[in-house]
């Protein structure tokens, strides 16, 4: 289901009672004419119906010629211009070799979008027409002119797409949406996280994209005791967790950060007597993450970082939510080697939770590019990190 924005916002920031906004969705057709050796791909807009599907089109000509197209939708946020209009394309292959990739396009009001290709015994003709906007005359004619840009066949790929359309002796990838683990340190503990029917999955609350990946049933996602309201989207929530697998328990502020510039996890673990308090004094500001980090024993993911020295990571002088984390023990998987799995701190969620009293934190990103990436991390007394499992659930090909 694709929805409005107001419908966005108030489901993932936990908002109860209050009525669904209308919303759009989004579909494709392939009118197929087998006979005429003519086949029409057209994108739609449509109020207030789950049509979306990720499934593949096709149509085989009377001359042998094999059309194969897909429609993508990229993730919603509840934030930032056009948040919650998700990025649409569509791909196309003929004859097994792949032609247009991620063709993206605009749609309006219900009705076609602003692409519509057309693939002929001849060729491959793509046409777009402007969307009216707020800014149209009113003299504008209701229908724009629409452009084509036809590519002969001698022009087209002819070159079979293999991940696409696999030989008998070809590697097959994982099927899309199925659970792929690229890494496990332990296979039995790594097969206990089960991938999710519903993408909102088991998590806390206020998550803008839920992860699909859930937890073992006897572990326990770990709660906080209290929180309070930051700039913007943001929370803090105060917890008291064993945070680095000492023995003992920490005081724990975790900076929920929910906004466009920033949405990922900040925890700052402190000693007994440096815990510093959530409560703001009238008319005084917000605390910052970085008065957070002043007394902070640790912080995660900042001590995990890839590309700061260890100077760096002991200032508190920096942006704490600055950096990013490479796995360390997996790189692209082989169906897909621009796939590295590198996470920014700024939009890297960290999930605690404890199984078989030990800690461990889910991570997943809101990164469109990277939202399919989980990982299972151990962190230990000197705030380092091992990687338990690693896992994927295997995208869509476009």
């Amino acid at each position: 289901m694709r929805l409005g924005m107001t419908t966005v916002a108030v489901l993932l920031f936990g908002l109860l009672n209050v009525a669904r906004a209308d919303y759009m969705d989004y579909h494709f057709e392939v009118h197929c004419e087998s006979e005429m050796n003519r086949a029409e791909i057209v994108p739609y807009a449509v109020y207030n119906s789950d049509i979306y599907s990720t499934a593949s089109q096709e149509c085989e000509f009377s001359n042998g010629r094999t059309i194969r197209a897909k429609m993508g939708l990229g993730p919603v946020y509840p934030y930032g211009m056009g948040g919650a209009d998700p990025d649409k394309w569509l791909s196309v292959w003929v004859d097994k070799a792949q032609v247009l990739s991620q063709t993206r396009f605009g749609c309006g009001d219900e009705g076609p979008c602003s692409l519509r290709v057309i693939v002929t015994a001849k060729g491959l003709d793509v046409c777009r027409r402007e969307l009216p906007g707020p800014l149209v005359q009113q003299d504008s004619p209701k229908h724009p002119k629409e452009r084509c840009e036809f590519t002969p066949n001698n022009k087209l790929s002819h070159t079979r797409d293999s991940l696409e359309f696999p030989l008998p002796n070809e590697r097959i990838r994982p099927a899309a949406g199925s659970l792929a683990t690229l890494y496990s340190k332990d296979t039995q503990f790594c097969s206990q996280f089960p991938l999710l029917d519903d993408p909102r999955g088991r998590s806390f609350t206020g998550d803008n994209i839920r992860p699909r990946i859930g937890l073992p049933n006897d572990a326990e996602s770990i709660e906080p005791d209290k929180s309070s309201f930051y700039r913007y989207g943001d929370r803090y929530r105060h917890y008291n967790f064993d945070v680095n697998n000492d023995g003992t328990n920490e005081a724990v502020v975790g900076l929920h950060a929910r906004s466009h510039a920033s949405d990922g996890d900040t925890y700052f673990a402190y000693a007994d007597d440096k815990v510093p308090s959530l409560e703001v004094e009238e008319g005084s500001s917000p605390r910052s993450e970085l008065d957070y980090a002043k007394t902070a024993k640790g912080i995660i993911p900042h001590n995990w970082s890839d590309n700061m020295d260890k100077d760096e990571k002991q200032s508190t002088g920096k942006d704490l939510r600055d950096g990013a984390y490479i796995i360390k023990n997996v790189d692209a998987p082989w169906w897909d080697v621009n796939d590295k799995p590198i996470f920014r701190f700024p939009y890297w969620y960290l999930w605690p939770f404890r199984y078989k009293q030990t800690t461990y934190f889910l991570t997943w990103s809101q990164e469109a590019a990277k939202q399919h990436w989980y990982t299972i991390l151990h962190p230990d007394i000197n705030f380092h990190v091992t990687e338990m499992c690693v896992f994927q659930v295997v995208k869509e090909r476009y």
